[in-house]
């Protein structure tokens, strides 16, 4: 515990220094320096202390762990999950012992700063201790530990000490759909660096039993996923059969889309990973149980998608025929998921139950062991997996698992676990009744288990992972140029998609608006922030010497606003700004003529100094909803964009609700 407070002081010493005033989010609103990376670098050479920083050698790769999933989680809870516990020990490893090839920088996204934040390595391994300490008065430390994150420096300043020439691969190994505007920022951050992507999927889960989640969070996962599809150089997961969900979707929204997907198995011995901590809570089942009884462990949040409730039938159906004495304990651990109601309920209808099932909802890791190590067995039960961290732990531990025969679950229980039919009551009770009373085919399932079981240390686990990472090559912007071109005649909706999108249309609301200078999309549209807010359109092929008409249509926040849109071709300044005013929550569609001869449209509104939509809210600067872009002729495309848009027919318009207005751009 000492050694755990020296750490801490010594990061709380970090915490006062001061970050650079130096960010991403304070680049011109919606545009790129234009000074090149070279300068850039000089001018950061030149900085006050910038002698003091080590000269990197030219030219080498740096992983940039993000860890904003793991600090949300770990601000409401000191004790990891699974895919937390993935993360830190993957990180830990890649600042300990592989920190010359991973050349490690970790950040975090700052909410509130709207930017991400460079934590230095003695930060996180002050964070990777105090989950794994056990004694709460280390609570004030962390707390005051979390609260110091955001004086950290900007990303963005934390990379000006390095050469122009080396390449950043950013690693998320957590989840990012719910961090506002992401894909954005790091289109911003590959203006200044060669930056490769490279997410981690665990699962498609929101994709493949959408019952199973909340509906906000199958939205976020949609649009994101197919978001990342064309921004990612590379994906991780942790199967090959996540492996094949990410591929049917992908190939399904993108035919033939050459995107490396590399599934890495994550069957870390947790039990040689805590074999070196000091672990007090070896006590703990006679907290729980009565002396010597016997129990089996699940281990998994409480939801509908663990399917809890065929255990909680099957232990019924043992309890019915064998008696409640006969009948191990049944502990599930996990904390309360999505729509447990079902087998809430169930258990509560079954009194008998109420002596057999424990219900507990977190544990340290120390007792966490203890009951892999003392269980007669462990079950896993869910309808759908993206590995299955439970069933390597169990196996870890030397204990034999009982897992349902189902998506990657038996590739995390290979040839050592015994398996029973999906969702098959049957199978399991029959499976429970012999682990539970033949004690001798139990142990030589047991031995058989530990003979079997493909367990590695987490550094090997760690090693691929930098392996896969450091290998990554380029290519989003290949995928890019195939597939990412505005439709004609097609609505495109620049808020969050409805759930029957196509998966083109959500990626394209999201990619089309360019730079920081937007807030995040809502189900009507976007707000832009104050100052110049950017389109990008990247344009068909064929659409030289044709004219075009493109519709934009404008939302007013509740001050009259004036506005400003200028036009630029592959870069080039051609037209305006053109001023308009839209009044107090009105609408107004622009309709401009143009002739293009370029690969790339990029509109810049200006929405002036902002207004403000109320106390403690954002300032915005205007609304914009809807786009589209078809041939001047296309009566059929002018006709639905009407449709659409009731206000702009004549009788509405006359009453001062919309303003319709076209608009022609000389020839380019």
């Amino acid at each position: 515990m000492a050694r755990f407070f020296d750490d801490m002081l010594h990061a709380l010493r970090r915490l006062l220094t001061k970050p650079e005033e130096n960010s991403l989010s304070a680049l011109p609103p919606g545009r790129a320096s234009a000074a090149p990376q070279s300068q850039r670098a000089e001018e950061a050479n030149a900085a006050p202390g910038a002698a003091l920083a080590p000269k990197p050698q030219m030219g080498q790769k740096r992983i940039i762990f993000d860890i904003s999933d793991l600090i949300q989680f770990l601000r409401e809870s000191r004790i990891p999950s699974g895919i937390q516990r993935v993360q830190l020990n993957i990180i830990h490893y890649a600042v300990t012992d592989f920190r010359d090839r991973a050349n490690p920088i970790i950040v975090y996204f700052d909410q509130a700063q709207n930017d991400w934040l460079h934590i230095p390595e003695d930060i996180f391994l002050a964070f990777y201790q105090a989950t794994e300490a056990n004694d709460e008065a280390d609570e004030e430390a962390f707390q005051t530990l979390m609260q110091g994150l955001s004086k950290h420096q900007p990303l963005v300043a934390h990379l000006t000490q390095f050469s122009p020439h080396d390449h950043f691969l950013l690693v998320n190994l957590g989840s990012s759909w719910w961090i506002e505007n992401y894909f954005q920022k790091i289109r911003e951050l590959r203006k200044y660096h060669d930056l490769r992507y490279v997410p981690m999927i665990h699962d498609c889960i929101p994709l493949m039993v959408p019952e199973h989640c909340p509906s906000a969070l199958v939205e976020d996962f949609r649009h994101w996923f197919f978001g990342a599809m064309l921004q990612a150089d590379a994906v991780l997961t942790n199967s090959h059969w996540s492996g094949k969900d990410i591929d049917h979707h992908l190939n399904a929204a993108f035919p033939d889309a050459a995107l490396p997907v590399h599934p890495i198995a994550l069957n870390g011995n947790m039990r040689s990973h805590l074999a070196g901590r000091a672990l007090t809570e070896r006590g703990i089942v006679g907290h729980i149980l009565p002396s010597k009884a016997p129990f089996v462990l699940c281990v998994g949040t409480l939801e509908s998608r663990k399917n809890h409730i065929l255990l909680f039938k099957a232990w019924a159906r043992l309890i019915e025929r064998h008696g409640t004495e006969a009948v191990p304990y049944l502990i599930c651990l996990g904390r309360a998921g999505w729509l447990f109601d079902e087998a809430a309920e169930f258990l509560r209808a079954n009194p008998a139950l109420h002596e057999r099932i424990l219900l507990i909802s977190s544990l340290t890791d120390g007792a966490l062991a203890t009951l892999y190590e003392e269980c007669l067995f462990s079950i896993f039960n869910s309808f759908y997996e993206g590995w299955g961290l439970p069933v390597t732990e169990s196996l870890s531990f030397g204990t034999l698992p009982l897992v349902a025969s189902n998506t990657s679950l038996t590739e995390a229980g290979g040839k050592a676990a015994v398996y029973f039919r999906d969702n098959d009551l049957e199978d399991i009770s029959e499976k429970l009744e012999m682990l539970i009373f033949n004690n001798t085919k139990r142990l030589a399932l047991r031995d058989h288990a530990r003979a079997n079981a493909a367990i590695r240390d987490w550094r090997a686990v760690a090693d691929e992972f930098i392996d896969r990472i450091i290998a990554t090559e380029p290519s989003a912007a290949l995928r890019q140029a195939k597939f990412l071109h505005l439709p004609l005649g097609q609505l495109i909706h620049l808020g969050k998609a409805t759930a029957p999108t196509p998966p083109l249309e959500r990626a394209l609301g999201d990619l089309l608006r360019d730079g920081l200078n937007w807030h995040r999309p809502e189900d009507w549209g976007s707000w832009t922030k104050p100052g110049v807010a950017s389109l990008s359109l990247p344009l068909p092929d064929d659409l030289a010497e044709r004219d075009l008409l493109l519709c934009l249509r404008l939302r007013g926040p509740a001050f009259a606003t004036p506005i400003k849109i200028s036009f630029f071709t592959d870069g080039k300044h051609v037209f305006g700004p053109i001023e308009r005013e839209i009044g107090r929550g009105k609408r107004l569609g622009l309709w401009f003529n143009l002739r293009l001869k370029a690969k790339q449209l990029r509109l810049d509104i200006d929405g002036g100094a902002g207004t403000s939509l109320g106390p403690n809210d954002r300032d915005v600067g205007i609304g914009v909803t809807h786009l589209m872009l078809c041939h001047a002729g296309d009566a059929e495309a002018r006709r639905s964009f009407l449709r659409a848009f009731p206000e702009f027919g004549l009788a509405s318009r006359l009453k001062g609700r919309a303003t319709l207005e076209r608009i022609d751009i000389p020839g380019q």
